[in-house]
This record gives structure tokens, C-alpha cells and sequence, in this order.
């Protein structure tokens, strides 16, 4: 008899630890709404971030509320109203336009171009410039006289 009280009381242990799990309130359809909400907290990040100490307690907040108006029956578009109602429409994300993710490319490709106008143009001058100055040959005598005369 004393072992299967044991055993129970292990099992009961064991569902009450797996209770507490934070599956409920941090599940994929949470996260996907919360992705698309700022964190209050001033992380700069949404409310689906993972920042350490995990979970940020703005976010725990968060996320067991939007799970108990998913579980109301509320739908994704409904709590995202209820959101930009309560915070105003700063609370959601928003994405870059394409202008923002092709625009540092396009810099980056006309910076590259720049540089090889430019690698081109001295080189091409560099080929065209004389081999060194003209020395006039009478010049050259009388340094070499200057200098036989000082040994």
C-alpha cells in the first residue's frame, strides 16, 4: 500500500510541475499576434521577444492577456483593435518598405561603383605620366663637377 501512495504522490507531483509550464500563454498563436505588437517596456523589441531574463514581465503580461482574449473568443484582428484602442497605433510593428531593404544594397552597389571610377581613372593617368623629370644634361655637368670637387 505504502508504494502505491508513493507512486501516486509522484504522478500528482509531476502533473502540478506540468501545470505551471508557461505552454499555455507562449504558445505559436500567442507569439504570432504578439509579433505583431511593440513591448511597452522599452526593449525596442515586440512582445514575442525571448530577452533575457525570459520572459520580460511586460511580456508574460502581455502574452496570458492576449491568450485570455484568444480563449474568449476573440479574433487576431479584434485584439489588435483592442490594442491600438487601449495604446494608441504606435503599438504596432511596422515592417520595412521595400525602399528600406533595397536601399542599402543600392548604396552599397554605387559606393562599389564609385571606387572602381575612380581605381580606373588613376590608372589611366599613372600610364600617361612621364617616367620622371627632364634633367638638362648642362645641369648634370656642373653637379658632377660640384661634387668631384668636394672628394
Amino acid at each position: 500500500m505504502q508504494r502505491w501512495k508513493s507512486s501516486f504522490l509522484v504522478v500528482l507531483l509531476a502533473a502540478v510541475a506540468l501545470a505551471q509550464s508557461a505552454s499555455e500563454w507562449d504558445s505559436s498563436a500567442v507569439n504570432g499576434i504578439a509579433a505583431k505588437l511593440n513591448c511597452s517596456c522599452g526593449c525596442k523589441q515586440t512582445i514575442a521577444c525571448t530577452m533575457s531574463p525570459y520572459p520580460c514581465q511586460q511580456c508574460k503580461m502581455n502574452k496570458v492577456r492576449i491568450f485570455n482574449m484568444l480563449n474568449s473568443g476573440m479574433t487576431e484582428q479584434q485584439i489588435l483593435d483592442t490594442y491600438v484602442k487601449e495604446e494608441g497605433p504606435s503599438v504596432l510593428v511596422v515592417h520595412p518598405g521595400a525602399s528600406a531593404m533595397i536601399g542599402p544594397w543600392a548604396a552599397v552597389a554605387a559606393g562599389l561603383l564609385l571606387v572602381i571610377m575612380v581605381i580606373r581613372r588613376y590608372r589611366a593617368r599613372g600610364a600617361a605620366a612621364p617616367a620622371g623629370p627632364a634633367v638638362d644634361p648642362a645641369v648634370l655637368e656642373q653637379i658632377e663637377k660640384d661634387l668631384s670637387k668636394l672628394e
